[in-house]
């Protein structure tokens, strides 16, 4: 029962987040505007918004004008649904206040990253959701103290991010990072603490060199957005907190290289 109200949330959450993400992008009103079809602009019903089902049953088409309805909002649902069950497994099983708010916390991330792939930026709204819900983590999880002595790891965070962009703009005559991704590390510092810094890094380094080639690869575009590495490094640590050994992982690093 657990797994179906988790999978329900997460379709739910899934469909939500492609509707918020597309309007925050188009500057458009996010309530109080009835869904309609991008093409015909026909209002859609209760039965054409059924996460994933809709779409699937429908085709991928359109059911008043039959145009093609795009694969973003399926493929937005199905990475919730895979993320929450991801989630809710690794932490016990169970639901709860702490797991809700990861739930929360990787909703805004999957955001952060449709947005950023999509048009090349991060609102700062869900940035703010972001700071606001990690907060409420780590007071949870710690008291007022833990969120005091995090606020220091922010600057940590923050100040590594600044360094970057100084070296890739200096040394390579180009900005690797953007000032959306500071504000991000400033707020993941916040969120994960200095015990996961060199974690965060290291993970942040391997999957922005992955996705980065990959999308120069694919998309032909030298310009790629770094929302979804930070994004997937800020989660990974977030939910294997502690065991993540930096130096293990820079070994296997240096290791897969050295073949």
């Amino acid at each position: 029962m657990q797994i179906f109200l988790v999978a329900i949330f997460a379709l739910a959450m899934g469909s939500f987040v492609s509707l918020l993400s597309y309007r925050l992008a188009n500057k458009q009103p996010i309530i109080f505007t009835r869904s309609k079809c991008i093409n015909c602009g026909c209002v859609l019903k209760a039965i054409n918004l059924i996460p994933l089902f809709s779409w699937l049953c429908q085709k991928g088409k359109c059911s008043q004008c039959h145009c093609k309805i795009s694969a973003r909002y399926p493929a937005i649902e199905l990475s919730f649904l895979i993320t929450f069950l991801a989630i809710f497994f690794v932490l016990g099983s169970e639901i709860n206040f702490k797991i809700l708010l990861y739930f929360l916390i990787a909703s805004t991330l999957i955001a952060m990253c449709v947005i950023d792939l999509e048009q090349y930026f991060i609102p700062n709204s869900l940035q703010y959701a972001l700071a606001i819900l990690a907060t409420i983590l780590v007071i949870h999880q710690g008291g007022t103290n833990a969120a005091i002595i995090n606020v220091k790891a922010a600057f940590l965070y923050a100040g590594f991010g600044v360094a970057l962009w100084i070296f890739f703009y200096f040394a390579g005559g180009f900005e690797a990072i953007g000032i959306d991704d500071i504000k991000f590390f400033f707020i993941a510092g916040l969120m994960l603490g200095t015990k996961n810094f060199l974690a965060f890094m290291l993970l942040s380094g391997v999957f922005g060199l992955a996705f980065g080639a990959a999308w120069q690869k694919f998309k032909k575009d030298e310009t790629f957005p770094f929302a979804p590495a930070i994004c997937l490094a800020a989660m990974f640590c977030l939910l294997f907190d502690k065991k993540i050994n930096p130096v293990d992982l820079l070994g296997s690093m240096l290791f897969f290289n050295s073949f």
